[in-house]
């Protein structure tokens, strides 16, 4: 099994990075592989990383919509709080700086949508605007675009895909905003697996997920 996925790694590794450098190269399945690529206009990399995990859709949604629990394995979160304005979903999430910059805040709307034929299922998220204010102690962070493709395989496995470009806003220096380019990738996708392994998770059904905009026209 280890040489076939390895094989297929051959194969399927220039799709996966095609523009992207790679910054961690996993050797078997289960393993995390991550990416990091420039943009145009931007000092700051965007990210990527993929990984493949023997579990449910069921219960990957359940991690990566389970907002109160996203302290536990998302990188330098320090909280996060799922709001409504105007009957719409936000997330208010909040994050630890890395000395010497300040803390980052941010609020984000999300969509899901499913890939006909595939089954993949995509969680997009993209920051909005205006709730709540800004607050003190934090830089609201002006840009971020960040999605969770998740496409069901053999043998009761997933492949996921985490892929975020982000303006941090503020003074950031370079160096920095792209040291965490390098680790959050990796960082959030290993306390994805770790959280995967709680009962909470491994034993989640469709009906523990949240009714999130789009999560009624899924099929699995």
């Amino acid at each position: 099994m280890r040489a076939l996925f390895l094989a297929l790694l051959v194969v399927a590794g220039p799709l996966w990075a095609e523009d992207w450098k790679t910054t961690h190269q996993g050797q078997e399945r289960g393993d995390i592989f991550t990416y990091a690529r420039e943009v145009d206009n931007s000092p700051v990399k965007a990210f990527k990383g993929i990984v493949e995990v023997k579990a449910s859709m069921a219960s990957v949604l359940a991690v990566l919509t389970g907002v109160d629990n996203f302290g536990e394995w998302i990188f330098q979160i320090k909280g996060a709080e799922r709001l409504s304005a105007d009957h719409q979903e936000r997330i208010h999430m909040r994050f630890k700086g890395i000395w010497p910059v300040s803390d980052r805040d941010v609020v984000l709307a999300n969509t899901l949508t499913q890939e006909s034929g595939s089954g993949t299922i995509i969680l997009h998220s993209v920051n909005a605007e205006g709730f709540p204010p800004k607050q003190d102690g934090y830089v609201r962070i002006p840009a971020l675009d960040n999605q969770f493709v998740l496409t069901p395989m053999e043998d009761g496995w997933i492949r996921v895909q985490f892929e975020t470009f982000v303006d941090p806003g503020g003074s950031v220096p370079v160096w920095l905003a792209n040291l965490v380019a390098t680790r959050a990738p990796y960082e959030t996708l290993e306390g994805l697996k770790e959280q995967l392994e709680k009962p909470r998770f491994a034993n989640a059904r469709r009906e523990d997920l949240p009714a999130l905009p789009g999560m009624d026209q899924l099929e699995w």
